[in-house]
């Protein structure tokens, strides 16, 4: 790889040739000079495959690895399987000619019903920046360029284009920015791409307070900041934000618009250089520069690739239940299968919108278990009630005079359940009920899906019951189910994945990446979601996910971080290394782990930081969430293995975001000294970061609601801000 002087290469450009680099030429394409050796560089949507130059159908034109999904890859808890699954899909957009691969998307799950759930990782923004964090280093270690996506608060689909997100700064700043900070600070993204909605009012490709103010000034970011494709910006705004390249082309704001701009004397041609400079220095740092000419796409099929995603995909699996150790099963004891549900006929791989693509090949899960159970085994599906795969077909079903395709097919299941020596039932959702461009309309499993698995139940008491799903689903047999699975958009492996839980070839390795309610009424977002009159109003403030059931003290039907594991394990004693912490410390917790039962597995030993008073109202008066997610690691353990565990802890993982009161000062004057009522705390008058001193409590869990231990560390209070070097955390 060679370098280029990138100053004297701008200084040699003409200011049209200079805004071409402003704007793509086409769906995927950058703008080539050619006198000056710049080539055109190639971009391809992900996350969880790269689809490469797409058709009129918008599908990849060659077919494409297909890991799982996001929400998928966050139930693992596991960096490594993020990274590895990430690293296959960077060598395939290397494949497919592109150098900028579109992911990760880290927007949070503030709602059970938005249409991308599966596409973003978690309800947290630790877990969240940590696994996304890990996803673009792995991404960027193979030559390709990362962008993460889609700043910033972009959790809903309907009217995505024109809705305003109406958010506070104290949570913009602790949850949904975090996971950019995090991507920005600890990663070194090449590249972040901007959402379709406004953030308060302004379209953020416009806002010079977030890409300049905070992406660039606050955290250094020196990549690229392009628009999400065909998303609104100005002309003069975007160009002064700090907004590099419009995509896709031909421009319309940037490109031919942005040279015009500057001659009429509206925009500084500086500003036109600085863009330049950091599109060809971030494509000089990835070899983009010295590329050859674009050579036919060639994706590879490997048998690497399917090891990795079939590992991923089964460590992400959540075993929900496991009554009396139901699962796995017992081959021995198996001659005649039954394999129920629509799914059960074709597993859901993928969401749909962007994120789709064309798999390399797709396994039915029938021909997977027939497969593992070979020659003397008999597998027969019977799917019981359809399942809509297009808008046609849904509208189709809910015809009255469509047919009566659906009491029948459950009698069928059930009697067919009885009649066989175990059960399997597939159900869930599919691309066409979790897509980009709109979010779903109820929690509820489509059609008759709930009503079969009840009817496979009442016949087979001990049936398996595996939701395939990318977003938390309502799960009324939940209580019932004595074995339940969560499978979710697995993958092209999906298949054998699921076939090694039940089988007991692997272990269900994954943990909830969000809570799953019980009623959508008590979900943080109820009556703030979707958008009305073009806002969409974040009035749950900083009570995303569990931070909400804490707060409200609500039950839900499986709490955020739950998993079961089909051995045993003992975690503690724990300890912290030092029990203080102030600005710019750092300490540890140290947790020992044993493997107590007879089967190799995996235990997510999760850290929570809860203030103190519980997160009520501290004596300044604040609201704070019960407890945080601040740390967490995974660890694989034989039978009677032990291992002791590291989980680091810094200044940050203790603070939060104080806005400062500007109208203080003034407030005094008015009032008079002698009848100011209010904290000094409360009023400080620079932003930042703040830690307040007192005893905290550094919980050691399983899960948002299983506290396995709880440890003391005295934090030492500063009224000035956290410096901006202080690690993020």
């Amino acid at each position: 790889m060679t370098t280029r002087d990138i100053d004297a290469l701008v200084a040699s450009m003409t200011l049209d040739e200079k805004a071409s680099l402003t704007a793509g030429t086409d769906l995927w394409h950058t703008a080539a000079i050619e006198r000056l050796g710049v080539p055109t560089v190639k971009m391809t949507d992900g996350p969880n495959g790269a689809r490469g130059a797409t058709g009129e159908d918008h599908l990849s034109l060659t077919t494409s690895i297909c890991t799982p999904s996001a929400s998928a890859l966050a139930a693992t808890w596991d960096q490594g399987a993020v990274a590895g699954a990430a690293a296959a899909v960077a060598r395939q957009a290397y494949q497919k000619s592109a150098r900028v691969l579109l992911a990760p998307t880290v927007n949070l799950h503030r709602h059970p019903l938005w249409g991308r759930n599966f596409e973003a990782f978690s309800e947290d923004p630790l877990l969240t920046g940590k696994l996304a964090a890990a996803y673009i280093e792995a991404v960027q270690s193979e030559g390709v360029m990362a962008t993460v996506k889609h700043l910033v608060c972009n959790e809903s689909e309907h009217e995505r284009r024109m809705c305003s997100s109406e958010v506070d700064e104290r949570t913009l700043r602790e949850l949904y920015m975090l996971p950019f900070e995090f991507a920005v600070r600890e990663a070194g993204v090449a590249a972040v791409m901007t959402s379709y909605n406004r953030l308060n009012g302004r379209y953020v490709a416009d806002d010079a307070c977030i890409l300049a103010g905070i992406l660039r000034g606050e955290w250094g970011f020196d990549g690229i900041v392009m628009t999400d494709w065909w998303a609104l910006s100005s002309t003069v705004e975007a160009a002064e934000s700090g907004l590099d390249i419009e995509m896709p082309g031909p421009g319309r704001s940037f490109g031919p618009a942005l040279a015009e701009a500057v001659r009429k004397g509206n925009v500084r041609e500086p500003l036109v250089d600085d863009k330049a400079r950091r599109l060809l220095r971030v494509f000089d740092r990835f070899g983009a520069l010295d590329a050859a000419v674009e050579a036919p796409e060639a994706p590879e099929d490997t048998a690497e690739d399917r090891v990795v995603l079939r590992k991923v995909a089964a460590g992400g699996t959540v075993l929900l239940r496991n009554l009396d150790g139901l699962l796995p099963l017992d081959q021995a004891r198996l001659r005649r299968v039954a394999l129920i549900g629509p799914a059960a006929s074709q597993l859901a791989v993928m969401g749909g919108g962007s994120a789709r693509v064309r798999p390399h090949y797709e396994l039915s899960l029938a021909g997977a278990v027939a497969e593992r159970l070979g020659p003397d085994g008999e597998v027969v599906v019977e799917a019981g009630c359809p399942l809509a795969r297009s808008a046609e077909e849904a509208a189709a079903l809910e015809d009255p005079g469509a047919g009566g395709a659906v009491g029948a097919g459950i009698a069928r299941a059930a009697q067919l359940a009885a009649s066989c020596d175990a059960t399997i039932v597939v159900v869930g959702t599919n691309d066409y009920w979790e897509s980009e461009g709109y979010d779903r309309t109820s929690m509820d499993l489509p059609g008759a899906q709930a009503a079969l698995v009840e009817a496979v139940l009442d016949a087979s008491p001990d049936a398996v019951v595996a939701i395939n799903t990318g977003a938390p689903v309502s799960l009324p047999f939940a209580d019932r189910s004595r074995a339940l699975l969560l499978c979710w958009f697995g993958g092209q492996e999906l298949a054998h994945a699921l076939t090694d839980i039940v089988f007991g070839d692997d272990e269900p390795g994954g943990r909830l990446p969000f809570s799953i309610p019980k009623r959508l009424e008590h979900t943080p977002a109820f009556g703030n979601f979707p958008a009305e009159s073009s806002s969409v109003r974040y009035g749950e403030g900083q009570l995303v996910g569990y931070r909400w059931y804490d707060a409200r003290q609500l039950p839900v039907l499986f709490p955020f971080g739950h998993g079961l594991s089909y051995t045993s394990f003992s975690i503690g004693p724990a300890k912290l290394s030092a029990d203080r912490i102030g600005p710019g410390g750092a300490i540890s917790v140290e947790v020992e782990v044993q493997n107590t039962g007879a089967r190799a597995g995996s235990e997510v030993v999760q850290v929570y930081v809860a203030p103190p008073f519980g997160g009520r109202l501290l004596p300044f008066g604040r609201l704070r969430a019960v407890k945080s997610l601040k740390g967490f690691a995974k660890v694989h353990l034989a039978p009677g293995e032990r291992a002791t565990v590291s989980i680091p802890l810094n200044a940050r993982s203790f603070a939060y975001y104080d806005v400062a009161d500007k109208d203080w000062p003034a407030i005094l004057e008015h009032l008079g000294s002698q009848h100011a009522d209010g904290s000094p705390g409360l009023h400080r008058d620079e932003p930042g970061w703040y830690l307040d001193g007192g005893t905290y409590e550094v919980l050691v869990a399983r899960s948002a609601a299983d506290i396995v231990e709880r440890l003391s560390v005295e934090v030492e209070g500063d009224y000035r801000p956290l410096p901006a070097s202080e690690p993020v955390g």
